[in-house]
């Protein structure tokens, strides 16, 4: 399929507003894009990509995620990868990493392009890959001319939507927690991840942590309440904001998690899960690359002319689906498996 290049354009000046974020030794950066226009976005994020030994998460997803991409790829969507892209606490070398996923490297390469105003691949750091906001070299053989970011900004008639991993809000992912959390991951976890144990140090693994991660975010959007860690991503600013993030592996739509969701519409929920009183369209995250069997998204696109909102939101999985039955020769059925991507929610299926 022929594709035609429908990313953003502007000015070499205008499309990179680089800003200080965090202490002058490591500088980090957000990219802001002026104005959204039609651009289509695909955000993904935690993929955890490793180096294909039985600690690989990615490695089971890897065949659904690429037909996702070659999907985003024909449809004309511009990329954004959004942190923990590699798995570099597990692994001591991007160079395996490499090896093992190369035909997913690949697709990569067809998003991206030296040229800032035509680059459909847009990648932010997360604190399993953060030795990308330090040196990116690695990856320049791969990706001429690429920039590793901390946030996305898109930009529209006075509202933004700040996309960034998300784990600026966990106090176990930052500073000295981070530190320790690494050593776990890379000197302790993979012997007894061998062997069925859960990561202890993952959000995703602790949903406590992920309400308190998603409450912080939320909080952040709405420019109340903030915790410190986040108070540097609105100094001052009231004007209205969108928060796309990643890091818990779970989805959230319209600050509503499924199972949320689910208790809201029908009721049927676990005591463990939060009661909410109604969707808010201020927060999204992702989910992950990792879930048995399927990957989350978000796909940011533009919004019709009679919306109220310039964007529009879907929350959509990536999934193997059994297709109809087949007579095969000798008289028993087959049930061929199909990759399918699924809109889990949409502005159409708001509460």
């Amino acid at each position: 399929m022929f594709y035609q290049n429908k990313s953003f354009s502007c000015s070499d000046e205008d499309i990179l507003s680089l800003r200080a974020l965090r202490d002058k030794k490591h500088m980090t950066t957000e990219m802001t894009i002026p104005e959204y226009g039609q651009a289509k976005y695909i955000v993904f994020s935690d993929c955890h990509r490793g180096d294909g030994s039985a600690g690989d998460e990615f490695a089971r997803n890897s065949l659904i995620y690429k037909c996702a991409l070659e999907y985003y790829l024909a449809e004309g969507f511009t990329y954004i990868e959004l942190g923990d892209a590699e798995e570099l606490w597990e692994n001591d070398a991007f160079e395996q990493i490499y090896i093992t996923h190369t035909s997913v490297y690949d697709l990569l390469r067809r998003f991206h392009d030296p040229d800032p105003n035509r680059t459909r691949y847009l990648k932010v750091w997360g604190n399993h890959d953060e030795v990308w906001r330090e040196d990116t070299s690695p990856l320049h053989a791969l990706f001429t001319g690429i920039k590793v970011h901390e946030a996305v900004r898109l930009n529209f008639n006075g509202t933004t939507i700040l996309l960034f991993h998300g784990h600026q809000a966990d106090a176990k992912c930052s500073g000295i927690g981070a530190r320790f959390s690494k050593f776990v991951v890379r000197h302790i976890w993979p012997p007894l991840q061998r062997i069925g144990f859960c990561d202890p140090t993952r959000a995703a693994e602790n949903p406590g942590r992920c309400n308190e991660i998603d409450e912080a975010l939320y909080h952040l959007a709405r420019g109340r309440n903030i915790d410190t860690s986040l108070s540097r991503w609105r100094p001052n600013d009231t004007s209205p904001l969108i928060v796309v993030a990643g890091h818990t592996h779970r989805p959230v739509y319209a600050n509503l998690s499924l199972t949320e969701r689910r208790f809201l519409e029908t009721g049927i929920g676990t005591l463990g899960v939060r009661r909410k009183h109604k969707a808010d369209p201020v927060y999204y995250n992702t989910g992950s690359c990792v879930h048995p069997r399927c990957i989350t998204g978000i796909e940011i696109t533009p919004g019709a002319p009679t919306d109220t909102s310039p964007f529009h939101f879907t929350l959509v999985k990536w999934g193997n689906v059994a297709g109809a039955a087949v007579n095969t020769a000798d008289g028993s059925r087959s049930y061929p498996l199909t990759v399918t991507r699924t809109a889990l929610q949409s502005e159409s299926k708001q509460c």
